[in-house]
């Protein structure tokens, strides 16, 4: 259960926030590192996420209260500085560029506290969680037309314009927009979106693998411009305009992203196919192609996650792949319902630093 950031709030601010807004992580079933190259992706929303409670003051501070990191204040115009508190300022400064005509009244300054119980640094998309949360609980003051996309397109530009990372749509829509217990099936490119129902005999295990994931903005953004490079070699305008017989033109790293990515969302074509079938075996097997596609082609997986994918497989597992940006982080596995606890007991007296995250 999460801790109350309302609870929070008044214990820190000896008063009541003006407005409470919750939104969950997510977990990607399929399609890892297509969003931004206009593919497929299937995420899921998970039980866990992130509430944030807020109040306008005039002290033209932000002020910051969290478990999470470092508690901050820092003036409300101050520029990013790479903390936590830049989520604050892209959130209060993307909203009032899309409504000019609301108050503005957080412009004189914000008192907020921020509860979670998604693990940071996973590859849950804590990130969007508060991107979407915060947004949710501005607009609850400002009281503006904002719909789910629009909502999904404003924390993006939070990531773009003032985190540095220069991410797809993939996390922010399925937070936004996803509905529990069934994976969303979006086209980036065309904005189209399915909801699926998930199998109703076997689970998603999600564990977190004990090592928290190293991803920097940097190597994020590197694999983005690879992409893109490739693109150019191509004359398209992104890879999932690509074909097998073009990539097969592509050397060297080019290569190896451009296979990786037309052969994910080919993949993810095949697991909606799947779900909509109650075929988990073909949705398990497509999993663990991912992962070995995400290690050997798009290189983003690390040893110790290799090595818990390669044990799942003598287990009795239908399929497993990291999920998310990768460098560590989570692992998620389908499982038949009833098998769970085995499983997870299995993994830990060879993995004895995952831990439990979600079951969906």
């Amino acid at each position: 259960m999460i801790n109350s950031s309302k609870e929070l709030f008044e214990q820190n601010f000896n008063q009541s926030p003006t407005a409470t807004s919750f939104a969950s992580g997510r977990i990607n079933l399929i399609g890892d590192h297509t969003d931004y190259n206009y593919g497929l992706v299937m995420p899921t929303p998970l039980s866990l996420g992130i509430e944030v409670s807020i109040t306008p003051s005039n002290t033209l501070l932000i002020e910051g209260k969290t478990a999470l990191f470092k508690e901050s204040v820092r003036s409300i115009n101050a520029p990013v500085d790479g903390s936590w508190l830049d989520f604050v300022t892209g959130a209060i400064n993307v909203f009032y560029e899309e409504f000019p005509n609301s108050s503005k009244i957080l412009k004189n300054g914000i008192k907020l506290a921020i509860s979670s119980n998604l693990p940071a640094n996973s590859g849950v998309s804590s990130s969007a969680a508060l991107e979407i949360s915060l947004l949710r609980a501005i607009n609850k003051i400002e009281n503006q037309d904002l719909d789910n996309c629009k909502l999904a397109k404003l924390a993006q530009k939070i990531e773009h314009n003032f985190i540095g990372t220069m991410c797809g749509l993939m996390d922010q829509m399925v937070i936004s927009s996803g509905i529990a217990k069934k994976a969303m099936f979006f086209d980036t490119k065309n904005g189209n979106i399915e909801n699926v129902s998930l199998f109703k005999n076997h689970k998603f295990l999600i564990i977190h693998s004990g090592s928290s994931r190293t991803l920097s903005k940097s190597l994020y953004n590197l694999r983005c411009q690879e992409c893109q490079g490739a693109s150019k070699q191509l004359s398209i305008q992104n890879l999932s305009e690509a074909n097998k017989n073009m990539v097969d033109s592509l050397e060297g790293v080019y290569f190896k992203r451009a296979s990786h990515v037309i052969s994910e969302n080919k993949r993810v074509e095949i697991c909606l196919s799947a779900l909509k079938n109650n075929d988990p075996i073909k949705f398990g097997e497509k999993m663990f192609e991912s992962h070995f596609s995400l290690s050997k082609n798009y290189e983003v997986s690390s040893k110790l996650l290799d090595n818990i994918i390669e044990k799942s497989q003598s287990l009795n597992i239908l399929g497993g792949r990291l999920t998310g940006a990768g460098f560590g982080g989570c692992c998620i596995f389908l499982i038949n319902q009833n098998d769970c606890k085995q499983i997870f007991d299995t993994l830990s007296s060879y993995f004895s630093d995952i831990k439990f995250v979600d079951l969906i």
